[in-house]
């Protein structure tokens, strides 16, 4: 059913686009449903283009600004924390620490008039300090306060490394903050009904949107965004749970990725269970595997040989170190990590030194509208995915339905999520991500039992054909797209 040009629809995202894959697809759905789209996104040093149009609907990019008192903040703290060595003793005094060896009255014999200026400076600082032991109590909670038995210099370092943490967050709340006003201009003149937030910071923008520019809104959480990340201080932890909590339920519409995250955002925020909108891919016509992309002619493996792959970002969390590790207890077959990341240095050193060779290999990424077809000459995708947040315990990745549309057998951790799609599908095995020996023992029996092995790729085959695809999942998003400009055009009709 085509809808009216007039009813368009504005997309924020807090990324380039580049490898948004859900927020492409949303996009291209809604321009074949008839709805004028603009995904209003930020520049970044990969891409810089300010304005495109992508398969029908066009990209809008702000310029990410960073306030300049933040980096000179960072600059000050940095000079800062050298001058720990002189006014560690006083600092001492202050907070009520064991002195060190320079203390006042530390020494034997008499002291000299250096000695007595500096123990006088030491002093003053302790003074100046003392009030600070009235937060004790605070500073404890939020760990600004030494345990007992920690040496100023171990604490000192600590604070060092958290007041930066402090002062990164600081400065992303100020860009999210920036970049929201960017966007919330360049959506001025897009004259939408719908305005459709992706993830908890677009969350502000959407809102404002909404009402700024008459129009529903409707919020698509990704993932459990609150917590994602166990190095998080307080602060951004804190900001994040109020912004979703405060702006979450003034939503028309709220939309996620699986069931278990629905129901977690409805207990949190007491909100009506989101809409669930599932990560899978477009159908699409193999075809062929790119010689560029084949990991059989890299490292010349026969087709007999099982290829067991991973495909995506190489970060903490992610069990990638263990799979690795898994290697050392593979019967056959060999196990491929296919992407990139922040540890990516670290997984290298640790294949180089598994101590079996050709059995672990790294390949560069491919790009993201090949992912499906670059893994179909594996025969076992695997996510191996542990608790780190939970963010992961939750998690309903792309590359899960991606192996499906692949044809592969999956391998996944035991996580809720991850293992009922497994399990209900009977589409692999499920292994324990922190054990090396158990990955590899349901590793082998998948890809040493070939019969099982083909029945499960077949199933995986089945249930992205006739379940797991974009064609199901995003026909729930457009039937919300509708409803929600059907209301904005009755409310505009009758104001």
């Amino acid at each position: 059913m085509m809808q009216p040009a007039t009813q368009g629809v504005v997309m924020f995202v807090m990324n380039d686009l580049l490898n948004d894959p859900r927020v492409q697809r949303e996009a291209r759905s809604a321009v074949r449903a008839g709805f004028r789209v603009t995904v209003v996104a930020m520049q970044s040093d990969r891409c810089r283009t300010r304005r495109e149009m992508l398969d029908g609907y066009e990209v809008v990019r702000v310029p990410a600004r960073r306030f300049g008192f933040i980096a000179m903040m960072f600059r000050f703290w940095g000079l800062a924390s050298l001058g720990w060595r002189v006014l560690k003793e006083g600092i001492n005094l202050g907070l009520g620490l064991p002195p060190g060896p320079e203390a006042p009255g530390q020494t034997h014999g008499p002291a000299s008039r250096l000695r007595r200026f500096k123990w006088a400076l030491m002093c003053g600082v302790g003074l100046l300090l003392r009030p600070v032991r009235l937060f004790r109590p605070i500073l404890q909670k939020i760990r600004l306060w030494p345990r007992p038995g920690v040496s100023l210099e171990t604490y000192c370092s600590s604070l060092s490394r958290k007041g930066l943490r402090y002062l990164s967050e600081l400065g992303f709340i100020g860009d999210m903050l920036w970049l929201s006003l960017a966007m919330l201009w360049a959506a001025r003149s897009a004259h939408a009904r719908v305005f459709h937030g992706n993830d908890l910071p677009t969350l502000p923008v959407t809102t404002w949107a909404a009402r700024l520019y008459g129009g529903k809104a409707l919020y698509d959480s990704h993932e459990l965004w609150v917590g994602m990340n166990p190095e998080w201080t307080v602060l951004l932890n804190g900001a994040s749970r109020w912004v979703e909590r405060h702006y979450i339920r003034q939503m028309h519409t709220v939309v996620t990725v699986n069931d278990l995250i629905a129901e977690e955002l409805q207990r949190r925020y007491r909100v009506l269970l989101p809409t669930v909108v599932m990560n899978c891919p477009e159908p699409a016509a193999s075809h062929g595997i790119s010689p560029v992309h084949s990991i059989r002619a890299q490292f010349g493996l026969s087709t007999q040989t099982p290829l067991i792959l991973y495909q995506g970002r190489y970060e903490p969390g992610r069990g990638l170190e263990e799979l690795i590790e898994s290697g050392r207890y593979l019967s056959q077959g060999v196990i491929v990590l296919r992407g990139y990341g922040s540890n990516e240095p670290d997984l290298r050193r640790r294949v180089e030194s598994l101590g079996v060779p050709g059995r672990v290999f790294m390949v560069e990424p491919v790009a993201m509208a090949d992912m499906v077809d670059a893994a179909r000459e594996a025969d076992v995708g695997v996510v191996p995915y542990t608790a780190y947040s939970p963010g992961y315990y939750y998690a309903s990745p792309n590359k899960l339905f991606e192996y499906m549309m692949a044809g592969l057998a999956i391998a996944v951790s035991d996580l809720p999520f991850l293992e009922k799609i497994v399990r209900d599908q009977d589409l692999g095995v499920v292994f324990d991500p922190r054990n090396p020996r158990h990955i590899a023992e349901q590793l082998n029996a998948l890809v040493g039992h070939p019969a099982r092995l083909r029945a499960c790729r077949e199933n995986a085959a089945r249930a992205a054909r006739e379940r797991f695809n974009w064609d199901h999942e995003g026909g729930k998003l457009m039937q919300l797209y509708r409803d929600l400009a059907a209301a904005s055009g009755q409310r505009i009709a009758g104001h």
